[in-house]
């Protein structure tokens, strides 16, 4: 359905919502990839205690999903994401004091995962309910490349400022989140209202399934690549940035690359292929610790996030049938699922990470976990109805 609404400035829009996704997702998120191991090494935390506070921040994604929607529905979404984004830069500041003890910087993760997971919910649908259908899988891309720029910043930004300091990354990154809040203030659009059309209809409960299976496939790049390389692999902060930025360049082509395939073969079929493409970059992993190979498979990871992501939001509003109300309470829903996948493989992941230590069966458990859930995937969407 067409949007009803008095024109709004899609790319006013667009960069508003980009942004909201940088703060919440590429920065809260993916520029912490390289704090991880650094915490360890600069002795703030034990990397059993690092990794807990990779964690948090994927239960507090979890809370900020859960949550999101009702938010939404009483508080104008432009005001609301607005406030979220000045949370995210609050919550890296916060974190800039070593003194302040692993609880309070533990609080301050779920703050930041909070944030993130009601943006991630919020941010897509208030966009798309302004964008003519034929446009929307292209601007679902277009959204979710906040988080491209992200990783990118995390992978030659942040180990730069590393160089500097680790109070002096967190305030850094807290500045980049408000100043991303304040320019984008009055770009929000207004509220949509958007008549449903008639659409395909598969199995919403297979698809929420569906996204938190490949959630499973997506952590170990997404949350755990940096800290392998650099202590399993004991190849170093500064050198698992490198690759953290091949993992960058890949979620900056990725967008664009499964938006012109999807234009051509469809969404379903681009999804099909972009779970393949997950499955490779997990069992590349296995092929060794030689550069090209992991080259090769951060790359691949980096083309499905945000790409796989913006497939499914774009696929998430086919089944809404372009109401926006209807489209984020099943993006919701979505989003939930993935953060319950994503939580408990961090936390098991994190207890086995302390419990057997650098060079143990930790990261190998993950990275068979993940690659069995890619090819469910694939298993579950050939039961999605069309």
């Amino acid at each position: 359905a067409e949007p009803a609404d008095p024109p709004v400035d899609l790319r006013l829009a667009t960069i508003a919502a980009m942004g909201a996704i940088l703060a919440g997702l590429g920065i809260a998120r993916f520029a912490f990839a390289p704090i991880q191991p650094a915490l360890v090494v600069d002795d703030w935390f034990s990397g059993q205690g690092a990794s807990l506070l990779a964690s948090a921040n994927l239960a507090g994604y979890l809370l900020g999903a859960l949550f999101a929607d009702r938010a939404a529905k009483r508080v104008p979404a432009a005001t609301l994401l607005r406030v979220l984004v000045l949370a995210t830069g609050i919550s890296f500041i916060a974190c800039s004091d070593p003194s302040l003890g692993f609880a309070w910087f533990f609080a301050w993760r779920v703050v930041s995962g909070v944030t993130g997971g009601a943006i991630m919910v919020i941010s897509g649908p208030t966009l798309l309910a302004h964008v003519p259908q034929a446009r929307r899988p292209f601007f679902s891309q277009l959204n979710l490349y906040g988080i491209g720029v992200g990783i990118m910043l995390a992978g030659v930004v942040t180990p730069f400022l590393l160089g500097i300091g680790l109070t002096e990354t967190w305030l850094a990154l807290g500045a980049i989140a408000i100043v991303t809040a304040v320019v984008t203030w009055r770009m929000w659009p207004p509220p949509a209202t958007v008549h449903p059309t008639v659409a395909e209809r598969p199995s919403a409960r297979l698809f929420i399934l569906q996204y938190g299976v490949i959630a499973i496939a997506i952590v170990p790049h997404m949350v755990y690549l940096a800290d392998y390389i650099a202590r399993d692999l004991d190849r170093g902060v500064i050198t698992a940035s490198h690759f953290y930025v091949i993992y960058g360049i890949g979620a900056l082509i990725g967008p664009f690359l499964y938006a012109a395939i999807s234009g051509r073969i469809g969404l379903r079929t681009t999804l099909r292929a972009a779970f393949f493409v997950q499955l490779a970059a997990v069992l590349l992993l296995f092929a060794g610790g030689d550069d090209v190979t992991l080259v090769l498979s951060a790359f691949l990871a980096g083309l499905g996030m945000p790409g796989l992501v913006a497939l499914f939001l774009a696929r998430s509003q086919q089944i809404a049938d372009g109401d926006p109300a209807r489209h984020r309470a099943l993006w919701g829903l979505v989003i939930v699922s993935f953060s319950v996948s994503q939580t408990i493989v961090a936390f098991i992941t994190s207890f086995l990470l302390g419990h057997f230590g650098e060079n143990g069966i930790g990261y190998p458990i993950l990275f068979v976990a993940a690659a069995i859930a890619a090819i469910v995937a694939v298993v579950i969407d050939l039961r999605i109805r069309r």
